[in-house]
């Protein structure tokens, strides 16, 4: 693999980059094992050192709470805050609970055309549960990882649809409500390890948004909904008191 530009490099190198990031938050969102929690910490640690800023922080703490938690420990919170009870239900259909039963459908039935269209289909992605949040990351992995081939191969056309499918995705799931589900999770647990990986998720979304030009109708942060509707703040998430941070 030859690039006649030291330019090209580095973008492969971003976009391998931006891959990283949403495999290490997909796999952040699944029940913690040893195994599982040993490659986080060591997948974060090699993506904070090439990161810079606030990220870099948001890595590293993310490395650092991998690698110091009890994986008994990680388990349970995981099952308190995404298991039976849903304290903080991992689902982008959960957050339609205003909107139109028909609409809710409709939107998990998009997700699963995506996966299906310019899969391949994420591994985390369940019949029926398309669209919990390790799925939607793991998908949008898998489409900056193409763009690093494409760059790589010097594919343009490639590049472009590869780039595009992904504005539309975040802008018409991911960046929905992925921050809004980082705030939850950042409101209901002291836990490090969950909160480290909600602050991530929240910082690192909201960064790509922008970055991707996506243009989402974004579900209302717990804060901002109180502001609006106290009924609707209940509806959308359990905590309101740490909405914002991962700003």
């Amino acid at each position: 693999m030859k690039f006649s530009d030291p330019a090209d490099a580095a973008l492969v190198a971003e976009a391998l980059q931006r891959a990283l990031i949403y495999r290490l938050l997909a796999s952040a969102f699944l029940g913690p094992s040893e195994a599982r929690l040993c490659e986080l910490a060591l997948g974060a640690a090699t993506a904070a050192a090439a990161a810079r800023g606030p990220l870099r922080e948001r890595l590293a703490r993310l490395a650092l709470a991998a690698s110091e938690v009890e994986p008994a420990a990680a388990a349970a919170e995981h099952a308190y805050l995404f298991g039976r009870e849903e304290c903080c239900a991992p689902w982008e259909s959960a957050y339609d609970d205003l909107a139109p039963l028909g609409e809710a459908s409709a939107r998990l039935a998009d997700v699963a055309g995506f996966y299906e269209t310019f899969g391949p289909r994420p591994a985390a992605a369940r019949p029926g549960a398309e669209d919990h949040i390790a799925a939607e990351l793991e998908f949008v992995s898998g489409l900056a990882f193409r763009e690093a081939c494409a760059l790589a191969d010097d594919e343009p056309d490639t590049l472009a649809v590869t780039r595009g499918v992904a504005r539309a995705f975040v802008g018409e799931h991911l960046g929905r409500w992925a921050e809004a589900f980082a705030a939850s999770v950042v409101g209901a647990t002291p836990e490090p390890f969950h909160a480290a990986a909600a602050s991530l998720l929240g910082a690192w979304v909201a960064t790509e948004i922008e970055a991707l030009g996506a243009v989402p109708e974004r579900v209302l942060l717990p804060e901002e909904a109180e502001r609006v509707c106290p009924a609707a703040a209940y509806a959308l998430s359990p905590s309101s008191n740490q909405a914002n941070a991962f700003r």
